[in-house]
């Protein structure tokens, strides 16, 4: 988040940041598995850094296009008014890009269910990835079915508290009024 406030609010930080995150977001983050397997170990320091290299761009992406997509007439008129660059940032830039930060924390979650589920499968002995790769071995379908239907609740179960989370810290938007 604190990269793309920074390229997406400057456009020096942009020259300077930008073009190291597309770079790592161009790895394939489950290529990376046997380098940290290598470097971290089997355990969860490597699932969870996984997992954060996978979920990392989409919200950086998002939120820098949505600070870069903050209407040009709304700055104008807090500059107007008098609003410092803190005032601007706190009170425009931010409550303005919310909508794009949580569509890419709802894409980065998918992400990391995936991420989760193929890190589970090679690297733990345990975890629903684990089952799901063990009834694998022993031809078990009835297992393997039980495990994506478990990760497809529990996945929908996290979008709809993040859904929850953008209704209300969006409650101010026209489109999450209540009638």
């Amino acid at each position: 988040m604190v990269a793309a406030l920074i390229t997406g609010l400057s456009r020096r930080g942009e020259i300077a940041l930008d073009s190291p995150m597309q770079m790592l977001r161009t790895i394939p983050s489950l290529a990376l598995v046997p380098l940290f397997i290598l470097w971290f170990g089997i355990g969860e320091f490597t699932k969870v850094a996984l997992i954060v290299m996978g979920t990392t761009f989409p919200v950086y992406l998002n939120l820098f296009s949505g600070i870069r997509n903050i209407d040009p007439k709304l700055i104008e008129a807090a500059n107007t008014l008098g609003l410092s660059r803190r005032e601007l940032i706190w009170h425009v830039i931010l409550p303005g890009s919310l909508p794009s930060f949580f569509v890419g924390l709802r894409y980065s979650l998918g992400i990391s269910w995936l991420a989760l589920v193929f890190v589970e499968q090679i690297n733990t002995t345990a975890g629903i990835g684990f089952l799901a790769s063990d009834a694998r071995d022993f031809m078990r379908t009835d297992v393997i079915v039980i495990c994506l239907l478990i990760y497809s609740v529990l996945g929908l179960v996290i979008d709809g508290i993040i859904r929850t989370l953008e209704r209300y810290a969006l409650a101010w938007r026209p489109t999450f009024v209540r009638n």
